[in-house]
């Protein structure tokens, strides 16, 4: 990816990708030449290692910074890294652009609408010289390069758009785009400029906040604090709230299958409130969805854009709109407020963009159970360092405040999430977090990373809706902005104990060792109303698909009908435990019975104690039956026969199709064609099928990792010299067993991963439908996890017999080459790896 050259072709095609990178990298400059400028007043541009334990909340933003941005290694106290230096050679240049920068001190609302008075202009024009002298012989590819381009082109594109004058560029500015590409010789636009007209909103987010950075230097040396609301001299809000509407845009767009969701049920909400409506384009979005059925409320802490949100509103037709004032971190006041109007709060839908972490900080004291995960810096309102626990701990209380409130519709949640320093900079122009990260911790906003975010979620009471949610960026191993309907945890439904009609059930006495193992990687400290996250994206999906199914099915139900369906490898049950869980909620059951007919979910796999614990967990569910694929004689038996020659409307298999071979695919494909109904549903999910993408692994590349170190090891030409454990793994394996062993390895891991066209073309006979991608993260633990699953485990390292021994040979080869190795690599993520799963939806031909 490239910039584009100083003369561009006219006639070119414009690579969106390189215009994205310049817009990301412009904002990365802004930020990074104020920090220049700041640092270089502070002295401590000259320092090899120029942290201090002590710097106030304001300077460790600053750190960061430079951190995601490449220049210093991470850590506490960090040091100036070959890029970080290679930049600094080039401060001169930082510092110039920083000191223009400076000048845009103006938080006026007009600010931007007027000319540039005569110093700006001489100013802009003596660098606009020396930058286009030095630009002569710098790299026209270098992200320096661009973000010394920034520090003239952001004002002055920001100055164009504000005064009217985009169409019509002419004098320094125009000098200065053409030198950089946007205008050709004749002040004409560029395909590239034309181009990147697109973009010039979006710099007003960083260019609102240049009266906060011009200021860095007094807010580092801890001379002044930032203090949001009304009165604030930090941030220019016309230019922040036009900014935001126009970067929020086309995620309103990506929203509305959500919405759609929601309105089609029976109940539905009797009005949207928008918290933090902006210039209220959402709501006036929505309005041209659902009309005047609905009423519409915005509420914004801003007078300014609550101004802007009625002329939004009243020009698209929104008739008698609400708009009250109000904050985030106070949903009472605003139920006091909503009822005014004659609206019970819990009425409505509550919907938000981008608010949560712009809340005021309350602070009730750290949490022993945050998992203190986010990387960002933090400002107090006193303008000290906040932790990571403190910031989640305020998380938890601030979501905890909605919960009384939102319990009948839930909220959808449009978020920001900073990225960590250490995958920010792999991905340099691939992302907005270097300064988004910055200029909203200096003005004490709280974005976490988006596991960290679900985490406080759910300490909060509440859990995402799988099938529903949406990241951004959806090819990239990190999240920086994330949609979800956010919805009470549902609990586990309850059961009376029944009579039991199953064909297979586990020994009374079965050891269920292995499946609370697996059973808590799949959920949080085994809790049911807790999927990890990894698994429960997918699942959700597999779900969602099968209750459309059966919902349709509900409305053409006979009297005396059953309405059947079956879970094939279920495992310890994680698809039938969250369809359970569906099932209550969209009250399955008794409607059927409301037709005079009733529900069966067939749960079948072969049995092992991952399945015993299956029925353990699912055993008082009454509509459940238990089935076995093998009989007494250990022969596998069609889906037919299992179900006693009945058909399924439906038929799932989570995690299941990337364990089989191309014949037992084939056989898969055909038993479950037989078992459905024609037009019955066949919804799966894999999270090991073949070809990752490209920033993404394999679910089981790890594990294939984990086995190639250690065959490494068995076949080491210096045994003495391996570490300990190691050795004394190696030590104790006889060399007769190992044929056998990775036969079992083979038969577990699979040493080549069966591939999506594989399991596609496997379906295609029998069915017709599609697969989809998406990705997941699986956290480090996560992936340490699957190898010590005991069934695991004594598949993939069979050599090895002794127990403790294999669990510390595990834990030595995961921790300190597998995990690492794969996480510095392009699927790392801030805490684990991003995992490439398969979803397919089919009806049976």
């Amino acid at each position: 990816m490239t910039a584009p050259p100083a003369e561009p072709d006219p006639g070119a095609a414009v690579d969106r990708e390189a215009l994205r990178r310049t817009a990301f990298l412009y904002q990365d400059g802004v930020m990074l030449a104020a920090s220049v400028r700041a640092l270089d007043a502070l002295g401590l541009l000259d320092r090899e290692q120029p942290r201090s334990p002590d710097d106030n909340g304001y300077l460790r933003v600053v750190w960061r910074c430079l951190t995601a941005a490449g220049w210093l290694t991470e850590g506490a106290l960090g040091t100036w890294t070959a890029a970080g230096r290679a930049a600094l050679r080039h401060r001169d240049r930082y510092l110039a652009a920083g000191d223009f920068l400076a000048r845009f001190d103006s938080v006026d609302p007009d600010c931007w609408a007027a000319p540039w008075d005569a110093v700006t202009r001489a100013g802009f024009a003596a660098a606009a010289d020396a930058h286009g002298a030095w630009r002569s012989g710098a790299d026209l590819t270098d992200p320096v390069t661009l973000h010394l381009d920034a520090g003239l082109a952001v004002p002055a594109l920001l100055s164009l758009r504000g005064t009217g004058r985009l169409d019509r560029p002419d004098g320094e500015i125009a000098r200065l785009l053409t030198l950089l590409g946007w205008l050709d010789g004749e002040n004409r636009w560029t395909p590239w400029g034309r181009a990147g007209r697109a973009f010039v909103d979006h710099l007003g987010m960083v260019g609102s906040y240049l009266p906060m950075v011009s200021r860095l230097p007094q807010l580092c040396r801890g001379e002044q604090v930032v203090v949001p609301g009304e009165g604030e001299w930090h941030c220019q809000r016309q230019l922040n709230v036009q900014a935001s509407a126009a970067a929020h845009r086309r995620y309103f767009a990506d929203a509305d299958p959500v919405f759609r969701d929601i309105f089609s049920a029976p109940s539905p909400p009797a009005f949207i409130a928008d918290m933090g409506c902006g210039d209220g384009s959402w709501l006036a979005h929505l309005h041209s969805m659902f009309g005047d059925g609905i009423r519409y409320v915005g509420i914004d802490i801003s007078t300014v854009a609550l101004d802007t949100a009625r002329g939004v509103l009243e020009a698209a037709g929104v008739r008698d709109p609400i708009l009250l004032t109000g904050e985030i971190g106070d949903p009472g006041a605003l139920s006091d407020r909503l009822a005014a109007h004659g609206l019970r709060m819990a009425d409505g839908l509550h919907i938000r963009s981008f608010i949560d972490h712009d809340r005021t900080y309350l602070g009730d004291g750290p949490r022993a159970d945050v998992p203190g995960w986010a990387t960002g810096a933090y400002v107090a309102p006193d303008g000290s360092p906040l932790s990571a626990v403190e910031v989640e701990t305020d998380l938890v209380a601030h979501l905890r405040r909605w919960t009384p409130h939102v319990g009948r519709h839930g909220m959808v949640v449009l978020e920001a999430h900073c990225v960590a320093p250490q995958v920010a900079r792999r991905h340099l122009g691939a992302l907005h977090s270097v300064a988004f990260d910055a200029y909203h911790g200096l003005s004490h906003q709280y974005p976490v990373e988006y596991q960290s975010f679900l985490r406080c979620c759910r300490l909060a009471g509440f859990e995402p809706t799988g099938h529903l949610e949406r990241r951004y960026p959806t090819s990239r191993p990190f999240v920086a902005v994330s949609l979800n309907r956010l919805t009470p945890v549902r609990p586990a439904p309850r059961f009376a104990p029944a009579v039991r009609q199953d064909t297979w059930q586990p020994a009374p006495d079965a050891d269920l060792t292995d499946g609370v193992r697996l059973h808590e990687l799949l959920y949080v400290d085994g809790e049911l109303t807790q999927p990890r996250g990894w698994a429960a994206g997918a699942t959700g999906v597999v779900v969602h698909d099968t209750v459309r199914a059966v919902e349709s099915r509900i409305a053409r139900a006979l009297p005396g009908e059953t309405v059947r369906v079956l879970d094939y490898g279920a495992g310890t049950g994680l698809a039938s435990l969250e369809l359970v869980r569906a099932f209550a909620q969209h009250r399955v059951v008794e409607r059927l019975a409301g037709r005079g007919a009733a529900l069966e979910l067939h749960v079948v796999d072969i049995p092992t104690p991952w399945f015993a614990q299956g029925f353990a967990l699912l055993r008082d569910v009454p509509y459940t039956r238990f089935h076995s694929l093998r009989d007494a004689s250990g022969r596998f038996r069609g889906l037919r026969e299992v179900i006693g020659g009945r058909q399924a409307d439906v038929v799932l298999a989570n995690m299941v199709f990337h364990l089989l071979n191309g014949d037992a695919m084939r056989h898969a494909a055909a038993s479950i064609a037989e078992v459905l109904r024609p037009g019955g549903l066949l919804a799966f999910s894999a999270p090991d099928l073949a070809p990752a993408t490209p920033y993404s692994v394999l679910f089981h590349d790890p594990n294939r990792l984990l086995r190639r170190y250690w065959l490494a090891a068995l076949d080491s030409a210096d045994p003495a010299g391996l570490p300990p454990v190691v050795r004394a793994a190696v030590a104790a394996v006889r060399p007769a067993s190992r044929a056998e062993a990775q036969r079992r390895a083979d038969r577990r891991i699979l040493p080549a991963a069966r591939t999506v066209s594989s399991v596609e073309a496997a379906l295609t006979p029998h069915f017709l439908g599609r697969t989809r991608r998406r990705t997941d993260e699986l956290l480090a633990e996560e992936s340490l996890m699957t190898a010590l699953v005991p069934a695991n485990q004594t598949e993939y390292l069979a050599e090895v017999s002794d127990p403790r021994l294999r669990g510390e040979l595990i834990h030595h080869l995961m921790s300190g080459r597998v995990l690492p190795e794969l996480m510095a690599g392009p699927a790392g993520t801030a805490l684990g790896l991003s995992i490439a799963w398969t979803t397919g939806r089919y009806q049976r031909r």
